[in-house]
């Protein structure tokens, strides 16, 4: 009786698990439909950035760069989200430090911690992260 009931909470978790991987896949393909209607405002702001007067093109650019970012570390976020890798958490913990640093640090210090941020990723995942596995071996 004690093995039908583990048998019957590791069917549950089975279960459990599989609709959490469905949720997963589906909030990446959310992701991804977002960030493709969204390229639609790049566009736009690329095209305003040419239109503009040199001075006020500044600030269209910056707004052009932190959406861009902003969309590259939602790819980023939708991959992580289907391969469940420690590499991917990596990237887009990588990719989110240096779109703060590029677009909305406003003083040395932001910069310097931006730095020992990357920093320390690059450290993890050149002496603490283990590769992922090669397939076949």
């Amino acid at each position: 009786m004690n093995d039908n009931k583990e048998y019957n909470f590791k069917k549950i978790e089975s279960i459990i698990s599989k609709l959490i991987i469905w949720i997963e896949i589906l909030l990446a393909l959310l992701i991804v439909l977002t960030i493709a209607l969204s390229i639609k405002d790049l566009i736009v702001l690329g095209i305003t950035v040419f239109r503009t007067e040199a001075i006020s093109s500044y600030e269209i650019l910056q707004v052009f760069l932190s959406h861009t970012l902003l969309l590259v570390v939602g790819l980023e976020l939708a991959i992580m989200l289907i391969s469940h890798t420690p590499g991917k958490l990596l990237e887009v913990i990588l990719y989110a430090i240096a779109r703060k640093m590029l677009i909305s640090s406003t003083n040395m210090a932001d910069i310097l911690l931006g730095v020992i941020a990357l920093a320390i990723i690059f450290f993890i995942d050149k002496y603490l992260h283990t590769k992922d596995v090669k397939k076949g071996l």
